[in-house]
């Protein structure tokens, strides 16, 4: 018996083991019975041509004798969900710093250098992220977002664990990555599995037009859908996952389906781009980009050489062209506007200028104070105007939307419950 399985044997977890073994028949945590489950997860994946975002606890990845480079290899992202599976927010600052710095080293010995991050249970606190800022992860995906899609079939611990989660409003809260203090945060998108299967009670049939809805509202706003999907349960949610993977590879402009690493790092490529836009007289600009590969010009109200993209907007394939616009093409903001609306419109791919009023431009924000429930009002506000406009898209290629498949496994064997449960 190792030092573990001591801990969890002297609080008692070895008398619930004798006691019938009812927590491993309810979740089959054994090795072997996770093993098929994730080797079918990747089936399905890779015969839609994409991979996903596995959130494994990192004592569990030290205990296990499965081969995760096997699986990375198949296109698998596997990011940290904590050092055990316990509620963050009820640990001390210190525990929590002395946990994840724990965690992300178990990941650098099997050669996981810089890993994402999700908090067991979606709870977190200001001092996690404080931690996750300093063991110098990639991003966080822990914030829940919930979708109205459930369209009355709600149940009260439907309700309750939405509460428990701390989860959000998708409609007054965009889908999207945002850096925040530092931090890349991308956001869980709900229901996920656990809440159609355990909270909804859905069947295996009834469950793909409640992802289908997320998908489709995600694409109209432009928005990212992650979709969580615990490996344990793909017997069970199959059908809806392949479901969503093919109505999203039918939709055009197209889904771009990712990992969150690899959403991450087009985040922070994009942000590095630029856009100059000079005034050569009589209404005419020229316009360079520099940026990385895939980065997609968006033009709206402009005269422009460039293809039809999707409703208003246009696509230039250039990257030095002409327009032909009476006011400047980008978001001005009034000297006391809040730093942080600035921020925010830049993650977006807006452009965003200080104006002293010798310039005209089709949109000027006076905002001294800008809040996260101010977003989605805003990107309202800019995405339903008419004015003349130059930005970039969200997503490469020319992609309207994005899609991340993502799945928690918070343990691997019936000892890793059992550290699970009583927080070791």
């Amino acid at each position: 018996m190792n030092s573990l399985q001591a801990a969890a044997e002297g609080k008692g977890f070895g008398r619930m083991i004798r006691r019938g073994g009812a927590i491993g028949g309810r979740y089959g945590l054994t090795q072997a019975k996770m093993d098929r489950a994730v080797d079918r997860f990747a089936t399905v994946l890779e015969n839609h041509e994409c991979g996903a975002t596995f959130p494994l606890t990192a004592a569990a990845l030290a205990r296990g004798r499965w081969d995760i480079d096997a699986y990375r290899a198949r296109n698998i992202e596997f990011a940290v969900h904590g050092l055990y599976h316990v509620d963050h927010s009820r640990l001390p600052t210190g525990q929590q710093i002395e946990h994840l710095a724990r965690a992300r080293s178990l990941f650098a010995e099997r050669g996981i250098t810089r890993p994402g991050f999700r908090c067991p249970y979606l709870r977190w606190d200001e001092h996690t992220l404080e931690a996750v800022r300093q063991a110098g992860f990639r991003y966080d995906s822990s914030q829940g977002l919930v979708w109205p899609v459930v369209n009355g079939r709600e149940t009260e611990t439907y309700h309750r664990v939405l509460g428990f989660y701390r989860a959000l409003s998708a409609a007054d809260y965009p889908a999207l990555p945002y850096c925040e203090d530092g931090l890349l945060r991308i956001p869980y998108s709900l229901p996920d599995d656990e809440g159609l299967a355990d909270r909804l009670g859905l069947t295996p049939d009834e469950m793909p037009p409640f992802w289908l809805a997320i998908l489709a509202e995600t694409w109209r706003l432009g928005e990212l859908f992650v979709l969580g999907l615990h490996p344990e349960r793909i017997d069970l949610c199959a059908t809806a996952l392949t479901a969503v993977l093919r109505a999203a590879r039918a939709l055009s402009p197209g889904v771009w389906i990712a990992r969150l690493d690899e959403i991450a790092g087009w985040w922070a490529a994009r942000a590095e781009a630029t856009m100059s836009c000079e005034d050569d007289g009589a209404g005419r600009w020229r316009v360079r980009v520099t940026g990385p590969p895939g980065l997609t010009v968006l033009a709206r109200s402009v005269t422009v050489s460039a293809a039809p993209w999707d409703g208003v907007y246009c696509r230039v394939a250039d990257t030095e062209f002409e327009i032909v616009t009476a006011v400047r093409p980008f978001i001005a903001l009034t000297p006391r506007s809040s730093p942080r609306l600035a921020s925010f419109l830049r993650q977006q791919g807006y452009f965003v200028e200080t104006t002293h009023g010798q310039i005209v431009y089709g949109l000027t924000l006076d905002q001294p104070d800008f809040a996260a429930g101010d977003q989605r009002p805003l990107l309202r506000q800019i995405e339903e105007g008419d004015f003349p406009l130059l930005r970039f898209g969200r997503w490469p290629h020319g992609h309207r939307s994005a899609l991340a498949v993502s799945g928690d496994i918070d343990a691997l064997t019936l000892w890793d419950y059992g550290l699970r449960l009583f927080g070791r």
